[in-house]
This record gives C-alpha cells, sequence and structure tokens, in this order.
C-alpha cells in the first residue's frame, strides 16, 4: 500500500500545516550590492606547560598574515589561557554578522569527552571530565556562535589532532570526536577524526602548508582551496596523511582577491593578547595587562575585576579594580529579589495583576505535558542592561490567562507523538538518555507539528507561546535579571558557571527550584523556541502580548538560554535568534494551552 494511503486525518491536517509553514519561511534575501564582512579568529597555543608544541604559534602568525593581505579583520591570540581564549572568542562572537565571510584557525592542544571536542588552554591540568569548564574551551560553542550569525560561507581549520596527556583521563579516546556537517561551514583537520598527527619540530604540518599556499592563490573559492589541500597532502604523503572536511563550504569565500596587491597590514591588527601568570612582570603595565583591562573597564560584573586582580594584584588598575570589585558585588547584594518600586539593572517594575500565585497544575492526558495557569497582567519587557535587540524596554499587557507548559517537553512526551504518527523525526539523545530530559535538536518546525499533534489529540487549543508570554511567565513578577535576583547565584539553573559541578549537558527536567509562578527551568537546560519572527529590537513589537509575525519571516526566537550558554544568556531579557528549519542539540521548547 503507497505511504498516501497510509495517512490518517491527522497526518493530513498535519502535512497541511507543515506545507503552509514552510512557504511561509523562504531563504532570507541578501541586500543588493552589500559587501559582506570578512571576519576571522586565529589562535595558537604552543606553550603549554604539560605539553609544549613547537609550531602553533609561527603558524598561526602566518595564517593571520595571509588573512589580513585578504582584508579580514583578524581577532587574534597567542598562548592563550581559559580567560585569554574566552575573551578572544567574546571578541569574535561581537563581531559575527549574518551573512559574513568567515574564518577560523586554531592550532594547539585539542580533547574530546562524549562526542564533543574542547580546545585546551596553555594552563590546562585536565584529570578529570570536571577540569574542563575549568582548564578547556567547548569546540561546539564557538560552532554554536557560528550556526546563529548564519555566515555567507565559513571555514574552521582545525589543527589539534595529537597526543597529549590528558585524554586518558577522558575516555582515552585519541584523536578530534566526528563533527557532523553543517550549513554553510566547513570544518578541516589535518587528520580523520580518531587519528592523531604527531608535530615534526620547526616544520609547518603539510596540511596547514597546502592550505597556506592555496588560500594565498588569486581568486581560488575556498572549496577549491579545501580539494587542492587534501589532493596536495595525499599525492604529497603518499596518501599515509588524509585530510578531513566535514563538508564543502558554500561559494563565494575567496582569501585572495584577484589583483589583490601584497600589502602586509599592520601586525598588531586585531591581536588580544592572553596575561602572562602572575608574578613580578604583572606588575609593570604592558601590552597584555593593558589587552585585558581593556576587555573589562566598562563591566559591571565584579568577578571580571577580581580575575584582573588575581593576574595583576599591584597592576595599574588594581586600586580601581578593587574599588569597583566591592562596589559591584555590594550593588548586586542590595538589589530586591522581588516586585519593588526602585529600579533595576534590566529598568523593569512590576505591575498590578503579576502576582506569583500559581495553581494548581493539570494535565490533559496521560501522555500531555503538565500545564500551569498563568494570570493576566502587565508588565516591563526587555533590558537596558546588555544587548540593543533587547531595547526598548515598554509596557505590555496580558490581557487574558493561559497555560504553559510547567516544564519543558520532554523526550517521553515527544515520543508519544512519535509513535502516533504526528512528528516524523525522532532526534538523538546523544546517548545521554530520554525520558524526562527536555528533548532538543528540535527545530521551529518541529514543534509545530507537535502542537498540532497535541491539539487534534486532545481538542485543545495548543501552541509555541508568545515572546511576551514567554517572558511575562519566566519573570512571575520579579523585575530582576534573573526569577531569583540579579546574580547568578549557584544550584538555580543547568549552565556553563551556575553549578558547583559542570554539567555541560541537558538534565532531567525540574530538578532546580522554580520560579513564583511554579514554572521549572525558565532559565537555562534547553533554550525555548516561541513563536515570534525575530527582530532587531522591540521598536515594531506588540504591546498587546501576541507574537510579531511579519509574513515570510525565516528567523524565529529561541529564549531562555541553555545548558551551553554562560549566565548572562540565562537573564529573562535574553533572547536569541535561530533559522526555523536548523535544527541544534540545545534547543528544544515547553507548549502553551489556551484557556
Amino acid at each position: 500500500m503507497s505511504w498516501y494511503r497510509r495517512l490518517t486525518p491527522l497526518l493530513l491536517a498535519l502535512a497541511t500545516w507543515l506545507a503552509q509553514t514552510w512557504w511561509l519561511s523562504p531563504p532570507a534575501l541578501a541586500q543588493a550590492g552589500a559587501t559582506p564582512a570578512r571576519l576571522a579568529l586565529v589562535i595558537g597555543n604552543a606553550a603549554y606547560r604539560e605539553a609544549p608544541l613547537a609550531n602553533p604559534v609561527t603558524d598561526s602568525r602566518a595564517v593571520a598574515e595571509a588573512l589580513r593581505q585578504g582584508d579580514f579583520d583578524v581577532t587574534m591570540v597567542e598562548n592563550a589561557d581559559r580567560a585569554g581564549l574566552e575573551r578572544a572568542l567574546a571578541a569574535f562572537r561581537e563581531k559575527l554578522t549574518r551573512g559574513a565571510h568567515v574564518v577560523v584557525f586554531y592550532a594547539g592542544h585539542a580533547v574530546q569527552h562524549r562526542g564533543r571536542n574542547f580546545l585546551a588552554a596553555v594552563d590546562a591540568n585536565i584529570r578529570s571530565p570536571g577540569d574542563l569548564g575549568r582548564d578547556a574551551s567547548d569546540f561546539d560553542g564557538l560552532l554554536d556562535a557560528l550556526i546563529v550569525s548564519r555566515p555567507a560561507s565559513a571555514v574552521v581549520v582545525l589543527d589539534a589532532a595529537r597526543d597529549n596527556p590528558w585524554q586518558a583521563a577522558l575516555g582515552n579516546r585519541k584523536g578530534l570526536a566526528p563533527i557532523e556537517p553543517l550549513e554553510n561551514i566547513a570544518v578541516m583537520a589535518p587528520v580523520a577524526p580518531g587519528r592523531t598527527q604527531a608535530e615534526t619540530p620547526g616544520r609547518t604540518d603539510p596540511a596547514i602548508a597546502e592550505w597556506l599556499k592555496a588560500i594565498r592563490t588569486p581568486g581560488l573559492d575556498m572549496a577549491a582551496a579545501l580539494t587542492r589541500t587534501r589532493d596536495a597532502v595525499a599525492r604529497a604523503t603518499r596518501r599515509k596523511q588524509q585530510v578531513w572536511i566535514s563538508s564543502p563550504p558554500a561559494a563565494g569565500l575567496v582569501v585572495t582577491p584577484n589583483g589583490k596587491p601584497a600589502a602586509i597590514a599592520q601586525a598588531t591588527r586585531g591581536v588580544i593578547m592572553a596575561p602572562p601568570p602572575p608574578g613580578p612582570q604583572s606588575d609593570q603595565l604592558g601590552p597584555y595587562e593593558l589587552s585585558f583591562w581593556e576587555t573589562i573597564r566598562n563591566s559591571e560584573n565584579p568577578a571580571e575585576y577580581r580575575a584582573y586582580l588575581d593576574a595583576y594584584p599591584n597592576g595599574r588598575f588594581a586600586s580601581l579594580a578593587r574599588t569597583r570589585e566591592e562596589f559591584y558585588r555590594t550593588r548586586g547584594q542590595a538589589r530586591p529579589t522581588s516586585p519593588a518600586p526602585a529600579q533595576t539593572a534590566s529598568a523593569t517594575q512590576a505591575r498590578p495583576g503579576a502576582t506569583p500565585a500559581p495553581a494548581r497544575p493539570l494535565r490533559d492526558c496521560e501522555d500531555c505535558p503538565e500545564l500551569s495557569l498563568i494570570p493576566a497582567g502587565t508588565f516591563e519587557m526587555g533590558s537596558n542592561e546588555m544587548f540593543e535587540f533587547e531595547k526598548p524596554v515598554r509596557s505590555v499587557a496580558i490581557g487574558r490567562p493561559f497555560y504553559i507548559g510547567t516544564r519543558e517537553v520532554t523526550f517521553a512526551e515527544w515520543d508519544a507523538c512519535v509513535a502516533e504518527g504526528g512528528c516524523s523525526h525522532r532526534p538523538s539523545d546523544r546517548n545521554l538518555g530520554r525520558g524526562r530530559r527536555p528533548v532538543t535538536d528540535i527545530h521551529w518546525n518541529d514543534a509545530g507539528a507537535y502542537v498540532v499533534w497535541l491539539s487534534l489529540k486532545t481538542g485543545r487549543k495548543y501552541r509555541l507561546p508568545t515572546e511576551a508570554e514567554w517572558e511575562y511567565a519566566a519573570r512571575a513578577g520579579t523585575t530582576t535579571s534573573y526569577p531569583w535576583g540579579n546574580t547568578i547565584d549557584k544550584e538555580k539553573a543547568n549552565c556553563v558557571g551556575c553549578n558547583a559541578q559542570p554539567r555541560r549537558q541537558a538534565i532531567e527536567v525540574g530538578q532546580f527550584p522554580p520560579n513564583g509562578f511554579g514554572l521549572y527551568d525558565m532559565a537555562g537546560n534547553a533554550a525555548e523556541w516561541v513563536a515570534d519572527c525575530w527582530s532587531e529590537s522591540y521598536r515594531s513589537s506588540p504591546r498587546d502580548g501576541s507574537a510579531y509575525s511579519p509574513p515570510g519571516c525565516r528567523e524565529r526566537v529561541l529564549r531562555g538560554g541553555s545548558f551551553n550558554n554562560d549566565p548572562r544568556y540565562l537573564r529573562s531579557a535574553a533572547r536569541f535568534k535561530y533559522e526555523s528549519d536548523v535544527r541544534f542539540y540545545t534547543n528544544g521548547f515547553r507548549v502553551v494551552r489556551e484557556p
């Protein structure tokens, strides 16, 4: 019997809905005549305390020079400790824009754990998986930033498949973990996942040497450059070394344009220097200390001033750093954690009608998500404290009560939809278990299919929450940065930096205290899709709690942050954008049901 004759009325309704959804999401068109940004991140780590390397700094400088000659805006760091890595990554993330041409080069050590790669800091002392958060940077975080920015074409060269003294403590796997193909983003490594390549001091790895030759060729597209690199290395080594490429990059990325003069850009342009270990040399103002200070001088985070003081206890800015650390730490402790007339960092104030009064949860069927009733009310949505796209703060009225999922939709609840034919995608649990863990690797259209199935199954109207409903429910009458206050207290959420023992994976829902409306995991664990299209600010967004849905939008909004984000992305006002048809292992959702 052919597939279409087996379709039930339920699946026909679902197919119709999906067809409507797909045509409402056409690919975004680039502005005519716009010149794509050319952005690069170059990291060379060689001065490891336990496993020094000979070539990464020299190689990274050669790569940076070639990229600067091609008019790339290069962010560069050499011999970076964990803080230096994070500063370089943060600076690079801030520059990323949609439609850019991007090159990332990392040379140094990396380790793998549970199918993920981690870039090792030069001061790494990894003795257990718990040390990864302290001594290494999650490579998936870099890929995440690239995916979200939607580059026109990007390549990541990962020269890190080397034996090291730490991998035995993480499962004794060799080389790099596999990296799945990504749209418009290619990853190249000198050898395939699971293999290692010893370095020869003073001699650049053949894969990097051939790639450098290729990208210096005027007019050569990156896809052709990668193919040329792979073929040249195979010939030169008689196929003993096989360059690995995750997938071809999109066309258009050319490092050296035709006719480009060979002028070399200023050598220090875009360099971020990692601070040396604390010691006498730290007490004099130099480029390391100055670079560190420039990255934090406008911060309101006391922890960042403490990090400066740890590195430079007698530094030029030590007195000012101590004053600011004390001021911001004291101010954070003094801020109220419940509605009050005083202005807070997010410039929001509670309004009547947003009283936290959780009602008894309900469930419409055995396999349905548990729901909590949210009362009508008004609140101040957005924040003036961090990003432009969270502004301006404005009053929003939630005119009628609604039910929202007490917890994120779980794998068990999603699998029930798959079993009944309402959902066709069965996401991987990454060998972490299903059950009560939040379902992830779900795109916006998948979530839409689920709420259609749930509506038909129960006879109730289920949907995704609007962005306003989500923030209103997350705040639960509070006006602080987080539902519990203005500081990221330990063990309040699942995120990078939120827990004494880093998890770096989604955990079972409901493991942390609920907010004032009785909702769990509104901060962290899985990032959550909402109904709205992305907007660069709130200037055109509705004030009645409805979704912002201009025709033909492709980018949708995610809220709440995930286990893979740092605390600033867990604030109640924090928001993200993602392509509606792109799945990612941090993204899930919760449902709304109308009364």
